[in-house]
């Protein structure tokens, strides 16, 4: 694509309004203006002319809610995802063991007991047995629960004496032997801080497949909660020009004292790189039965969750990142967290300059909580594709309270501003299939619905995977729409994305990305 180019005979939904145009006109890396048959205006006589016969043109997509560090890293990881038995997944980490060094680490991510044919819980024992005498760490699909061998418990010091964390669980045996399945970040964090990192040129490639896979999917924008070592990646990436996204970062709570210190506030950065939040973690996750609930969890004693941080030690934290104008970005999926978290909000000065404090997943809630929710301008941040993946698991553990599970249509009625994502690499970092998942609330090919009533349409859905996003860091002026003076961020579709009927949505393609005025992803050469 050419320095000027117009770009005509298209379906351009700007996101602006319902105001949908033909053709749109870019120079350099900024959109000049958007219209009607802007082809045959003298003012863009110089510009060079692309038809795009017809096809939908929507603003990059941006995903809400990622580990996109933590995503490029895992591709160089033993994938679990979607094996249905124990078996497979041990024959799988087998065949990866055998091809790393000696004493390299075994890591990988993705294995779920529920999802397996016949539930089994793994153990260190297992592990041991296709691993090679090398320390193995693989976190569970949810990621709130690590499934480590016998060297890592070695490693991590974890013995039959180790009494189980603040916020965590060591899961034991009935002789009080560690079983090798660590619950919450507080078990395993000291473990996985052992864990080397790739080479520098490894995760350069690891990287650069990471914004590939972006592209691919019309991604040009992501929120990325990762560790600092994350944000030292992007910031020397940022440095060389190299970044490839727009990336809102949010630290972890654990840097906040070191942020004060350095006096380092929100909306540091630029047009690529922005500091826009705290990340804090109030509870567990479905899948590892740590999500924190009023109703105790079906089929246990009086499990009803973990309470990773009480509303009390939450508002301290809140507060110090208030000090450095730093919204709050609190994980939170059980209905007791979520409203742990608005107790605390609810104690804290009011924001400014656009920062708004999050919940990111919402996947419980209690009905009278949302008129908190809606009151303390709180942005509900939520992975549709979490949806299918969990419903199996809503009904098994769940039961009836899945009536207030994943509130989309509800949530959107009460006017709540709502940002879309996918929590890569737990689910795929592919916002089609996100939206897909909001419209149908159905596993592709399974006729079984969840709650129809809270479906949305696939026009909502793609507003909150675009304008949403954007009012959650507070960059609806900037981002999120094709307007002139906004990033020439766009996405060319196989369909319009509005008009299509809902069962043809898994069948939907991207067919050209383009980030910051460069074609990024263009197969077919639609661009040329």
């Amino acid at each position: 694509m050419k320095t000027k180019s117009l770009l005509y005979n298209a379906v351009i939904y700007t996101q602006s309004d319902s105001l949908v145009v033909n053709s749109m006109a870019i120079s350099k890396n900024k959109i000049v203006a958007v219209g009607n048959n802007l082809e045959h205006d003298d003012d863009f006589k110089s510009y060079h002319k692309i038809d795009i016969k017809g096809k939908t043109i929507t603003p990059g997509l941006t995903d809400a809610h990622t580990h996109f560090f933590f995503f490029a890293i895992s591709l160089g990881r033993v994938k679990l995802h979607g094996l249905e038995s124990i078996e497979a997944c041990l024959q799988t980490i087998k065949a990866h063991a055998q091809k790393l060094k000696r004493n390299e680490w075994v890591v990988g991510e993705g294995y779920s007991p529920d999802q397996f044919k016949k539930f089994v819980q793994p153990d260190r024992y297992m592990l041991d047995d296709v691993t090679g005498g090398r320390p193995a760490f693989i976190y569970s699909k949810d990621q709130h629960s690590a499934w480590v061998n016998s060297k890592a418990l070695k490693l991590a010091g974890i013995t039959s004496k180790s009494k189980n964390p603040d916020g965590g669980e060591i899961v034991k045996f009935e002789n009080d032997e560690p079983t090798g399945i660590l619950r919450e970040m507080s078990s395993y964090i000291d473990l996985y801080k052992q864990i080397p990192l790739p080479s520098e040129s490894k995760t350069d490639k690891l990287y650069q497949q990471a914004l590939e896979f972006a592209y691919e999917n019309g991604v040009t924008a992501v929120h990325s909660f990762d560790r600092k070592d994350g944000f030292a990646y992007f910031s020397k990436k940022a440095e060389q020009g190299k970044l490839g996204l727009r990336i809102n970062y949010y630290f972890p709570d654990t840097t906040l004292d070191e942020l004060l210190e350095a006096k380092i506030l929100f909306g540091t950065g630029d047009d690529y790189l922005r500091l826009s939040g705290i990340k804090i973690y109030s509870d567990g996750a479905l899948g590892s039965q740590t999500a924190l609930c009023f109703h105790k969890y079906i089929g246990s004693k009086d499990n009803f969750g973990i309470e990773v941080e009480s509303s009390k030690s939450m508002l301290k934290k809140m507060k110090k990142a208030t000090k450095l104008g730093f919204p709050c970005a609190t994980h939170a999926i059980g209905d007791k967290a979520v409203s742990n978290v608005l107790d605390a909000i609810e104690q804290l000065p009011k924001m400014h300059f656009g920062a708004r404090h999050r919940i990111e997943h919402l996947q419980l809630v209690r009905r009278k909580d949302l008129k908190r929710i809606k009151e303390l301008d709180v942005i509900a941040s939520m992975q549709p594709s979490h949806c299918p993946s969990d419903i199996k698991m809503i009904h098994k553990y769940w039961g009836k309270q899945g009536a207030n599970a994943f509130l989309f249509n509800t949530f959107q009625k009460k006017n709540i501003d709502i940002a879309f994502g996918s929590d890569a690499p737990i689910e795929p970092l592919k916002p089609l299939e996100g939206i897909t998942a909001a419209v149908m609330r159905a596993k592709p090919k399974s006729r079984e619905q969840f709650y129809t009533e809270e479906k949305i349409t696939a026009s909502d859905a793609l507003y909150h995977y675009t304008v949403g996003p954007a009012k959650a860091v507070g960059q609806e002026h900037c981002r999120g729409m094709l307007l002139p003076d906004y990033p020439s961020d766009f996405v060319i579709l196989s369909d319009d994305i509005t008009k299509i009927a809902p069962t043809k949505l898994y069948d939907m393609k991207v067919l050209a990305t383009v980030f910051d005025g460069k074609i990024k992803y263009d197969p077919s050469n639609l661009l040329k």
